[in-house]
């Protein structure tokens, strides 16, 4: 089973826009020109589609378009304003992205899928996702049926407030992706100092062994269960609780050597974090401060590959290479390594899947570019 993951890292491809649209025959290539709705206030159609702006209703009816490499690089095939509905008739309608971070459908706030057909997503970028929301929920519902070819991210949900249902699937719909998505097949990134345990999710996830993907579909209702009334149980004095050991803070901001541990400086690197592409770019050897001490690492500078063991586990990771091995698997890194300074970077998020670390003990803080880790 997949595991909806939360994260508080604010580090994230923004989609970029471009203004209204023109009208265009079924398999045409989408430009930068062509399914912008965001800013469009009048009725707008085409062979396969209609946007009726004042109820900021999207409708694709047999639509298939396709994004070329180096068109509306980190943007989206559709793009859509907040509180909008995308629907769907028809069973042939597709989405293909070929271009370096381009999303498939992105909205700028909540979004709804309805309607009674079907939408295959393609999405090449391991950057991109089908489905982006920027500060709002993603509904889908009725009948509307999207199967997703995707190398990461089926659903990302983008600053989200606290207290929200991040995505919920109701009726008969259902939304298919591949099994080897892993945890960031339904990605969320909370607003800062949202705590993740206050986002909720509404759909039940299931394998189809048959075609080999996991189905996300409206949740079955669990029957109620009559209260059972407790015994009467003699008084009993209370057991003794062992002291807990104390959670420790560390800082570490982007820009300055010195990592901080409970507010006071506990470690100086001899290199600075820095941000690239949007990720968190962390010197690996100086992130031992904050691992376990029985973490071994091994520098070979010709071949630029640091052998990481850990946990009775052992991670190699090659320098400007986008995958790293555990053991004999090969997992893709959400970036690769650089060498700056003579020193190995890897992002925040790839040095968390090696130490094991859960992202509700990370969070981001974008305006003072501070990472904080309770361990």
């Amino acid at each position: 089973m997949k595991k909806k993951l939360i994260s508080m890292l604010l580090a994230c491809v923004m989609v970029m826009g471009f203004s209204p649209v023109a009208a265009f025959a079924a398999d045409t290539e989408i430009d930068l020109m062509m399914m912008d709705f965001r800013e469009v206030t009048t009725d707008q159609q085409g062979d396969t589609w209609d946007w009726d702006a004042d109820d900021k209703i999207l409708t694709l009816n047999n639509f298939q378009g396709v994004v070329n490499m180096g068109v509306r690089e980190k943007s989206s095939a559709i793009l859509l304003p907040k509180d909008s509905m995308l629907l769907l008739e028809g069973k042939e309608n597709k989405i293909t992205t070929n271009a370096y971070q381009c999303n498939g459908i992105y909205s700028d706030g909540d979004l709804i899928i309805s309607g009674d057909g079907k939408l295959e997503i393609n999405i090449e970028s391991s950057s991109a996702s089908s489905i982006y929301v920027n500060n709002g929920v993603l509904t889908i519902d009725d009948e509307a049926e999207i199967n997703v070819d995707v190398p990461r991210f089926a659903i990302y949900i983008y600053d989200l407030k606290s207290k929200q249902t991040a995505v919920s699937i109701k009726d008969k719909a259902k939304l298919t992706f591949p099994t080897d998505l892993g945890e960031d097949a339904v990605f969320v990134i909370t607003k800062s100092g949202v705590d993740p345990d206050s986002i909720a999710f509404d759909y039940e996830e299931g394998y189809d062994e048959f075609d080999d993907v996991i189905v996300l579909s409206k949740a079955s209702a669990k029957p109620e269960q009559p209260e059972e009334q407790p015994e009467e149980q003699p008084e009993e004095q209370p057991e003794e609780q062992p002291e807990e050991t104390p959670e420790n803070t560390y800082l570490i901001s982007i820009g300055s050597k010195e990592i901080k541990k409970n507010g006071e400086a506990a470690y100086t690197a001899d290199v600075t974090p820095y941000i690239n592409d949007g990720y968190t770019m962390l010197p690996l050897r100086a992130l031992l401060v904050l691992s376990d001490p029985n973490v071994d690492i091994k520098w070979d500078s010709p071949a630029k590959t640091a052998e990481i063991t850990y946990n009775g586990k052992t991670f190699t990771i090659v320098a400007n290479q986008e995958t790293m091995t555990k053991g004999n698997e090969s997992i893709s890194l959400a970036t690769a390594a650089e060498i700056q300074e003579e020193r190995l970077f890897v992002s925040l998020r790839d040095w968390m899947k090696i130490m094991e670390i859960p992202d509700t003990q990370v969070s981001w803080d974008a305006e003072t570019k501070t990472v904080t880790l309770k361990n």
